[in-house]
């Protein structure tokens, strides 16, 4: 699986670190720390940290959904967040529940493989960073996105 990592770093525009109950549906973070379900510790360094696009986040069931965009091609990720433009303000936009993002938009792009898609626990996220991420560079030319995300 090839790590676009360096690509999607020049999309930063800032980072802050925060605790991962502090995390939200439709934001960028990257993955610094993680404990994985058999108690291995995964830590990253910033040229290999995954960064992840979050479709769902719940601290009930303890798990976050979330898309891994650095196993993704940029210039075929566009499509798959071109679905999220809101044509009226040129936000990106998450709308509807979790199934109904996975079935209606995320079955539908074939490039959000089962590698991409990533499914977490949150009390295994250790060392979690928000991302501040330029939109425009991962959404298409005509459906330009300005600004990240507002949940509905």
């Amino acid at each position: 699986m090839k790590n676009y990592n360096p690509i999607y770093q020049k999309f930063i525009n800032d980072k802050n670190r925060i605790p991962p109950t502090k995390m939200e549906r439709g934001k960028f973070y990257q993955i610094k720390k993680y404990k994985y379900v058999d108690g291995t510790t995964g830590t990253f360094s910033q040229t290999d940290a995954p960064i992840i696009f979050t479709l769902f986040v719940s601290r009930p069931k303890n798990v976050v959904h979330a898309v891994k965009v650095t196993n993704i091609r940029p210039d075929l990720i566009k499509k798959f967040f071109g679905k999220f433009v809101n044509e009226e303000n040129d936000l990106l936009e998450i709308k509807g529940g979790a199934k109904q993002v996975y079935q209606n938009i995320v079955s539908k792009v074939p490039i959000v493989t089962d590698e991409a898609y990533r499914t977490y626990l949150l009390d295994g996220l250790e060392y979690i960073v928000e991302l501040d991420f330029d939109v425009t560079g991962i959404t298409p030319t005509e459906r330009k996105a300005k600004s990240q995300i507002k949940n509905k």
